[in-house]
């Protein structure tokens, strides 16, 4: 490794606000870490839209948000890190922010526009407050934690409190919040968090925390199956073919997919068998094909948009409505990722868009080749060559993991402003940034 590589990256210097002693980081507290999981509660919990209203009245996330800010910035260890990921959100944002001159109700772009910077603060908030591998792990681990409360309390209220959505003839269930609590997206939300819960099993060496890894994918599986999502079913299958794609032991792999498979389509009931079911037999229930239909409409629809401003296009959170200079008056969402981004941010947005994807699966690429690297495994496959307990590599598998869902995902729903989006760029800059770092200490001591 030469060292523009180390400088690209701004870790050529190890003296940024670190102490480092003989390759390894002094145990000091970090309450910036726990801050940050504490703002990751309430983003996605989300307690002040259902559960405490009152929170919700006097806004209580942004004035911890403030708070938040005014301790990082006095915080002495903090540190920025360079990334290619954060210039590709940048450029992606700018976008965002000049659809808005351009849009068709300025107003529903400057609404995305605002909470799209919202997540960009939480992204740099992250990046700049973890300080190694080890808050790393709890970082992670805290994340699964969370969407372990988040999942266990919307079960909770399902079967004991009776809180649910009667749609397509089944009852559904939904989350607790409001901004993510739709059948269809608190399927997505749990399937995006598969890939860091494997992760996290694969290097938990403590028998309880893998025990509660083990009790979140079940529950997890539940939540989607009991959502009635298809596009959710169908993206929990993909994720099983993702990791079955990595393993070694395929057959065994093989055995064990259709077991579980098995068991939780006996435990799904006659009537959530039935809603899966409809993905390809359209006589089921024809409001179920009709909605399936719906989001190839969409894809249709933003290709009509694209053609009428092909560039920028009608401006992000816009789709529903510029639908009218195609004729069409319903109103409804794309329902589709890749109508929503070429009619709302044209080619600008596209590229921009494409950016993000590129630079991801680049950083995953490094994380990976210095993993084979430090463990001398590089002709072995991805997953084993990333080691069974390397953290970095691993999370950098569930990134792309996360991302391959989205896109995949982005069939069935309009998700481009996701927070998802913003978690897994973070997570995959601080998993890149401590791979050069450990790759220079590790050289340094060798000098």
């Amino acid at each position: 490794m030469n060292l523009t590589d180390t400088e690209h990256l701004g870790l050529n210097d190890l003296r940024m606000d670190e102490t480092v002693s003989h390759g390894k980081e002094e145990e000091t507290p970090n309450p910036m870490l726990w801050w940050t999981i504490g703002y990751l509660f309430l983003f996605i919990f989300r307690p002040y839209e259902t559960l405490i209203p009152l929170l919700g009245v006097i806004h209580f996330e942004r004035i911890y948000m403030i708070c938040l800010l005014v301790a990082l910035f006095r915080w002495p260890e903090k540190r920025y890190i360079p990334h290619r990921i954060n210039y590709a959100l940048l450029a992606f944002f700018g976008v965002l922010c000049f659809s808005y001159f351009i849009a068709y109700i300025p107003a529903k772009a400057e609404d995305i526009i605002w909470e799209y910077f919202k997540l960009l603060v939480l992204y740099f908030v992250i990046i700049m407050s973890v300080r190694n591998e080890k808050e790393f792990w709890k970082l992670l681990l805290a994340f699964i934690v969370i969407m372990g409360l988040y999942i266990g309390k919307s079960e909770w209220e399902f079967f004991i409190g009776g809180r649910h959505v009667y749609r397509m003839g089944i009852k559904r269930l939904i989350g607790i919040d409001d901004t993510n609590g739709s059948p269809n997206s608190f399927a997505a939300t749990i399937v995006y968090s598969l890939p860091f819960a494997w992760a996290m099993w694969k290097t938990a060496e403590i028998p309880r925390i893998r025990i509660g890894l083990f009790c979140y994918l079940v529950m997890a599986l539940a939540g989607v199956a009991l959502t009635g999502s298809r596009g959710g079913m169908l993206s929990v299958l993909f994720f099983f073919l993702l990791i079955w794609l990595r393993m070694k032991k395929k057959l065994i792999g093989l055995i064990l997919m259709v077991m579980i498979i098995s068991v939780a389509w006996v435990f799904m009931g006659e009537k959530l068998q039935e809603r899966f079911q409809t993905i390809y037999d359209d006589k089921i229930n024809a409001s179920a094909s009709e909605s399936a239909h719906g989001r190839i409409e969409g894809l249709l629809r933003g290709v009509e948009l694209f053609k009428l401003r092909p560039f920028f296009g009608w401006g992000a959170g816009n789709f529903p409505y510029a639908t009218y200079e195609i004729g069409v008056t319903d109103g409804m969402q794309s329902h589709n990722m890749y109508g929503q981004v070429i009619g709302e941010l044209g080619a600008a947005g596209s590229i921009s868009f494409l950016t993000i994807i590129a630079v991801i699966f680049l950083s995953r690429r490094e994380v990976l080749s210095l993993s084979a690297t430090a463990n001398d495994n590089s002709d072995e496959d991805e997953e084993e060559s990333a080691g069974k307990e390397n953290l970095l590599a691993l999370t950098a598998l569930a990134c792309t993991d996360a991302v391959v869902l989205l896109l995949f995902q982005g069939n069935f729903g309009h998700n481009l402003y996701r927070y998802n989006w913003i978690m897994i760029s973070a997570f995959l800059v601080l998993a890149s940034h401590f791979s050069w770092r450990d790759e220079e200490i590790e050289s340094s001591e060798h000098r």
